[in-house]
């Protein structure tokens, strides 16, 4: 049975249900689509969370259960390495969306995923759990060596999308049952077969990090930390060689600096300058004026409102543009109805009520904000 199975894997004969060479190339060109749609979306800044569910199901349904788990890279053929050349190009693209394995890990992950904000708790990566990876690895070739790649049939999850092309077979019972595991695993640990046990994703972890293509920071971050405590495999940070990075998109959803703006809060801060804009000379500009810049403050990001509001300031002074386009059409409106309070703002006094009440704002996190923490199914895309 296990020659006969042999057979059935080769990758000559992959695609069984087809016999149309023709028919086969389509088929292969559809995987690359999905890859290729992926990378021109993440790039292009472009990948919503909604867009993104819609391509890891793709990526599920078409490479998994319509192919039969493929690209198979565990099952090292030429393929595999082709693959591992374009990782050195892309880097994890493949890993993050095309192999249907780690799609569906990735799909299951943004079900509970969610971030702990603790601003002043510094995030320590595990020296140990990386060290598993390669134990396996080591374990998983010293199997091969000694009893062939038969022991693949069973061993390998990605077998057990061929169940229900072969539900006879016994062997892919067993490789159903790790890849239902690995499903399970998924909902409480980020990616535990790619990140843990698959040994073409150890290779691609090395390889992936001379890629020249990776989500980097750009000179207008703000060193907040959010990328750094909401990338589930820890490699935010300033120098990360993104080894780990499976272009997961989190740390792009949640580095639009609106992410924080109550944007109800935002129409009442418009609202009010379009009234004074009509009655200004019958109003208290300078109590008004302190009472949209305390409002438009609260907008930010409670760990670093010190450093925004540098930015706020330099915004209202003429010196630069503000970053968030929301805020800036703030700025304009400030510099055209209150341009006399503005050469008069007292920076220290707003600094002072900013440090009296910094604390107290990183403890408290309003609902809103709270809200925009959970990223995954139950976010609306917008």
């Amino acid at each position: 049975m296990a020659k006969d199975m042999m057979n059935q894997l080769d990758y000559s004969k992959y695609f069984f249900q087809f016999d149309s060479a023709l028919l086969v190339g389509f088929l292969i060109l559809g995987v690359v689509l999905i890859g290729l749609t992926a990378f021109i979306l993440i790039y292009t800044r472009k990948l919503t969370i909604r867009r993104k569910i819609i391509l890891l199901s793709t990526s599920i349904v078409y490479g998994g259960f319509i192919l039969g788990g493929f690209p198979n890279v565990v099952f090292l053929t030429g393929l595999t390495f082709l693959i591992l050349g374009i990782s050195l190009i892309f880097s994890r693209i493949f890993c993050g969306y095309v192999c249907p394995l780690g799609a569906m890990q990735e799909l299951c992950s943004m079900v509970r995923f969610k971030p702990t904000l603790e601003f002043n708790k510094e995030i320590k990566k595990n020296k140990i759990l990386p060290y598993v990876r390669w134990i396996f690895f080591g374990v998983f070739f010293t199997f091969i060596l000694i009893l062939g790649f038969e022991i693949t049939l069973f061993l390998n999850p990605m077998n057990g999308f061929l169940f229900p092309w072969y539900p006879t077979n016994i062997l892919l019972i067993i490789a159903l049952i790790i890849l239902i595991g690995i499903i399970i695993i998924s909902f409480f640990v980020y990616r535990p077969f790619c990140r843990y046990l698959c040994p073409f994703g150890a290779i691609a972890s090395l390889v992936s990090r001379i890629s020249p293509l990776k989500i980097r920071r750009t000179k207008s971050c703000f060193d907040c930390g959010l990328c750094e405590k909401i990338c589930p495999t820890l490699e935010g940070y300033q120098n990360s060689n993104k080894g780990e990075c499976y272009l997961c998109y989190r740390c792009v959803e949640f580095c639009t600096n609106e992410m924080f703006i109550d944007t109800q809060k935002l129409s009442q801060i418009n609202r009010l300058l379009t009234t004074f804009s009509m009655n200004f000379e019958f109003l208290s500009n300078q109590k008004n004026f302190e009472m949209i810049l305390k409002n438009t403050i609260r907008l930010f990001i409670p760990c670093k409102q010190m450093l925004y509001f540098d930015e706020f300031l330099d915004a209202l002074n003429g010196k630069n543009e503000f970053s968030v386009e929301s805020i800036q059409n703030i700025v304009v409106r400030l510099r055209e109805i209150f341009p006399d309070e503005i050469k008069n703002l007292d920076p220290l006094k707003f600094k002072e009520w900013i440090e009296q009440n910094k604390m107290q704002w990183q403890e408290r996190i309003n609902s809103f904000q709270q809200d925009k923490l959970v990223y995954g199914l139950a976010q609306e895309s917008v």
